[in-house]
């Protein structure tokens, strides 16, 4: 309709420009209705309770809300208002289809989270690409990987020889230190671990702890206790790394030659002035980033093995059918049952969201409307569906080993989107490959084959995920949760490793003062 006849409509026949301005809008309605907005959240405690419910326990929280409203919802967080997304058809949309073209945004959802600390690399022209290949050639490569495991391994030798030296070590926290020392030993070098990493260590962990505090986020960094942590942390971390970075700058020849991850950064090519003013927070992020879930998901599955003496005799076996190299590199290609536990470990308590920011409205895949903001999957609420995991809170690694055909759970899972461990697509986790050589090839296959593990104290029957004896701090977490509390282990170093065993050896073990024999291989 052209404006002559509005103009004329208007001033001869107004009853008739109100039908048709009401006509329109019921149409619009009709027309809009199809696509429905995500309904918000209930809790019986207005305004405060969603944020409660999830502090509390957010993985059931999100569970039961997903029951009662489907596949999408809005939780008021108070800090922020998240539009959740749960489910495979939701986490494909959400990670593989929509990007930064259709205003789902990756890269402002990591900026704004990071609160402004990392501004200076992430704007800097070519340094986003220039990092992704950096990994992908100084961290994934065969020859890298062979050599980082080989690291690791030493590290994880030293640590668990003075580990049996004590009485009892706390297992998160141990466990921790373990993972910080063997990713600054891949990341920065042997001597860079050997001067800096006493003091480094206990600053990144209380930078995560007051990054996960919510008031971070509610007030400016200056105006709380956990915010002028955070950035003392963040500065004192910078400093340290930053200064490693000016001396390795000043002798390109000799750094050149080493193994670490640093030195490869720094010498990669011709173009490294170019970008110096980045390195410090890259690598900053890198150890960050390759802590918590890491160090978690070997906790976890060290304390579910130990608390399922067949499931740990059945690891033992695997171990036993498969000794190290001589420069002690267990063959995890050759291991499936020790996949088989990372991949449960992480069905259950890894990734709880993975967070996006929708720069508009977007209509997602069943018309239901998106709205500008905050949004996050949550893998670990898709991954206790009974649908797709039967007995979904029990620990249980043989739903992710082959069948007689050499399919597996997770094969089917990961292609339905309805398992998450290591991200999707072009924001795939690039550290996938060294936490499997990691974690499968050096450090839980050298514990296992040269001690016995014994839990201490600290465990409650019946709490936790499976009853393994205590509980996840969700409050606390910047990926895989640690304990509410710590739990106490002993380590004993065997006369002999299994793999030396050669399914021969009798391995004795006293268990409550009777000696038992396992002729495992006879």
């Amino acid at each position: 309709m052209d404006l002559p006849t509005l103009l004329y409509l208007f001033i001869q026949q107004p009853i008739a420009l109100i039908l048709l301005f009401l006509t329109t809008l019921l149409s619009y309605r009709l027309l809009t209705s199809r696509s429905t907005r995500a309904p918000w959240a209930t809790t019986p405690i207005p305004l405060l309770g969603g944020a409660i419910a999830y502090g509390t326990d957010p993985v059931n929280f999100l569970v039961e809300q997903r029951r009662k409203l489907g596949d999408v919802f809005r939780v008021n967080l108070l800090v922020m208002k998240m539009t959740f997304v749960v489910g495979g058809k939701w986490q494909r949309w959400l990670l593989r289809e929509v990007g930064e073209s259709d205003g789902m945004s990756f890269w402002k959802a990591i900026l704004d989270m990071h609160l402004g600390l990392l501004n200076t690399s992430f704007y800097h022209p070519g340094w986003v690409e220039r990092a992704n290949k950096a990994l992908q050639t100084g961290m994934n490569r065969p020859a890298r990987l062979e050599k980082y495991a080989e690291q690791f391994t030493k590290v994880a030798e030293d640590l668990y020889e003075q580990w049996s030296a004590a009485e009892k070590i706390p297992l998160f926290l141990s466990g921790s230190d373990l993972l910080l020392r063997a990713n600054m030993t891949a990341l920065y070098g042997s001597a860079f671990v050997a001067k800096h990493a006493d003091e480094l260590i206990p600053v990144v962990r209380r930078f995560e702890r007051s990054f996960t505090n919510p008031l971070v986020r509610a007030l400016p960094l200056w105006a709380s206790k956990p915010g002028r942590e955070l950035r003392r942390c963040y500065e004192r971390m910078k400093v340290i790394i930053d200064e490693e970075v000016q001396m390795r700058v000043g002798d390109k020849q000799y750094w050149g030659q080493q193994d670490d991850y640093m030195s490869y950064l720094l010498t990669m090519d011709d173009k490294v002035e170019g970008f110096f003013d980045c390195y410090g927070e890259h690598l900053m992020i890198m150890i960050s980033a390759s802590h918590v879930n890491t160090a978690g998901t070997f906790s976890w599955t060290l304390l579910h093995l130990l608390r399922t003496p067949g499931l740990l005799s059945q690891y033992q076996d695997e171990i036993r059918s498969n000794p190290p190299s001589d420069s002690g590199v267990y063959p995890a290609k050759n291991m499936p049952f020790s996949e088989a536990c990372m991949r449960e470990t992480g069905r259950l308590y890894t990734n709880l969201v993975l967070i996006r920011y929708a720069e508009k409205d977007l209509v997602g895949p069943d018309g239901t409307v998106v709205p500008k903001g905050w949004v996050a999957a949550s893998p670990l609420a898709t991954q206790r569906d009974p649908e797709l995991y039967p007995q979904p809170d029990q620990w249980i690694p043989a739903r992710f080993l082959p069948d007689k055909s050499g399919k597996s759970d997770y094969a089917n899972n990961f292609r339905n989107n309805e398992f998450v461990q290591f991200g999707y697509g072009k924001h795939a986790c690039l550290g996938e490959k060294l936490t499997h050589i990691l974690l499968r090839s050096s450090l839980w296959p050298a514990l296992l084959d040269s001690y016995d593990v014994e839990i201490v104290d600290e465990l409650e029957e019946g709490e936790g995920i499976d009853g393994v004896g205590v509980e996840a701090n969700w409050r606390e977490n910047m990926g895989t949760p640690f304990a509410v509390r710590e739990v106490w282990v002993r380590l004993k170093k065997r006369e002999r490793k299994l793999t030396e065993a050669g399914g021969q050896t009798i391995v004795e073990e006293k268990r409550n003062d009777l000696l038992s024999v396992d002729t495992t291989g006879f």
